[in-house]
């Protein structure tokens, strides 16, 4: 049970720090992070896409369709 509200807690969580992630990544000054400033909603998303996979899990978890192991 632990392990489910880690996943909700951390998923909620990086997708709340999104916009953090974007401006760290693109302040960088290597050729991605110069390629992230031209694309600031496109850095945003990858946190997104993780927290969303990591809720959906805690979900599953719940119901008892994952079980963590």
């Amino acid at each position: 049970m632990t392990t489910i509200i880690l996943l909700l807690v951390m998923g909620i969580a990086l997708i709340l720090s999104r916009k953090i992630f974007a401006r760290f990544a693109s302040s960088q000054n290597t050729p991605f992070g110069r390629a992230n400033a031209k694309h600031p909603k496109a850095t945003s998303m990858g946190p997104v896409a993780i927290g969303s996979i990591m809720i959906i899990a805690a979900i599953l978890g719940i119901f008892g369709v994952l079980e963590p192991q």
